[in-house]
């Protein structure tokens, strides 16, 4: 076969038929891409002096977690990522005298402070909001402005790439409404026990979260939507070893929310849909195809009832599948050599037909050596190539 462009090779590989070669990503979604957690931390950096990159930007981190949002163009290349991606602008992000932030706009007044490696979520704002009442009156709900804010020169950068490049354009970091905010705003504990102990208070909160989601949709996605081939969408449903609630309460209270916001991107651009879920979600995987997922990632293969041949087996002809090779124990453990094997495999089990794109099963964290990740993208374009032996 020709050698493809790599818009053309994503979108025959998503199009369940075979390339050129395995699509690659890295570093086009916050669950494909690099963390910088300083002091001890700093993978990113580690990566750069690796490769011999040396004059590189210094790393611009996401408000939380810990993502690096400005990759060295050198490192995409290098390792044949076929994604580039389009953030929205940075939210405006007070900083108290003790460290902690609050994050604004369409945020909805997230607060993180550093624990541990990450910046993560450490209070819940919305954790003692008890009525509708209550709810009405928060005050950091967004404001129109905050939506228009989010676009302001993307539309720019996003016909650029489509016009002077060949690449896969993705659009990340936004879509977590409305299921995965409810958490962050009140907690975990509260999002499950509104379920079971106040459904109506849920679905009103639920509901103001949706009208958020729908917001960005309209005033980010909607000008972009011409230029862009996937939509990343976010919303962690698994354990290791299973779902986080049953099945029956995801039925209830989760999939009519992220139906309908699938159903609204869908109204502003014919991208491709790709969901994001953390752990073993085998037992919902229909569901997300009834909704209109047509990617799943992280697929951690390590997960109960994830293994490739499974997923492939079962689910292969209605879903491609995006990342597969384990951090949990192999990139973080593991010598290179037993990387590549492992790349081998993953490649021959999941891209006979197409319907595979090839990345890490998360983020690299910092436990993960640079040799490592080399090692594994050098493998993915080794053994990548089609026909599969």
């Amino acid at each position: 076969m020709k050698e493809c462009t790599s818009r053309e090779r994503v979108l025959t590989a998503i199009g369940h038929q075979e390339p050129d070669r395995v699509p690659i990503i890295f570093g086009a979604t916050l669950s494909t891409d690099i963390l910088e957690c300083p002091p001890d931390g700093k993978n990113y950096t580690k990566l750069c002096h690796y490769l011999g990159i040396k004059n590189y930007e210094k790393p611009k981190l996401s408000f939380a977690f810990n993502s690096v949002m400005n990759i060295d163009e050198r490192v995409i290349q290098r390792f044949h990522s076929d994604f580039r991606r389009i953030d929205p602008n940075a939210p405006e992000v007070v900083v108290k005298a003790d460290g902690t932030k609050t994050v604004l706009g369409v945020y909805c007044g997230l607060r993180v402070k550093k624990m541990g490696y990450f910046d993560d979520v450490f209070y819940f704002p919305l954790k003692q909001c008890m009525s509708k009442k209550e709810l009405k009156h928060y005050p950091y709900w967004p404001s129109p402005n905050d939506f228009h804010k989010l676009s302001v020169g993307k539309i720019e950068e996003a016909k650029d790439l489509r016009e002077n490049t060949n690449y896969v354009i993705v659009v990340d970091n936004l879509l977590a409404f409305p299921f995965l905010m409810y958490a962050l705003l009140s907690g975990w504990d509260k999002f499950f026990l509104d379920m079971k102990l106040d459904p109506d208070f849920f679905f009103a909160l639920a509901d103001r979260l949706l009208e958020v989601g729908f917001g960005i949709v309209e005033h980010f996605i909607g000008p972009l939507g011409d230029y862009v081939d996937i939509v990343a969408t976010y919303g962690d449903m698994g354990t290791q070893n299973g779902l986080l609630c049953s099945r029956k309460d995801y039925v209830t209270f989760i999939k009519p929310y992220e139906k309908k916001m699938i159903a609204h991107i869908k109204k502003y651009t014919s991208a491709k849909i790709y969901r994001h879920s953390c752990g073993s979600v085998y037992e919902v995987i229909p569901d997300f195809i009834e909704n209109g997922v047509e990617i799943l990632n992280p697929v951690q293969p390590l997960a109960k009832h994830m293994e490739p041949w499974r997923l492939k087996k079962e689910f292969g002809k209605d879903l491609t599948f995006c990342g597969g090779i384990d951090t949990q124990e192999l990139l973080c453990n593991g010598t290179p050599d037993e990387i590549k094997e492992a790349v081998r495999h993953t490649i021959k089990t999941y891209a006979p037909g197409g319907a595979y794109i090839l990345g890490p099963a998360h983020s690299f964290e910092p436990d993960v050596p640079p040799e490592n990740i080399v090692a594994m993208y050098d493998a993915a374009y080794e053994y990548g190539g089609y026909p599969i032996s």
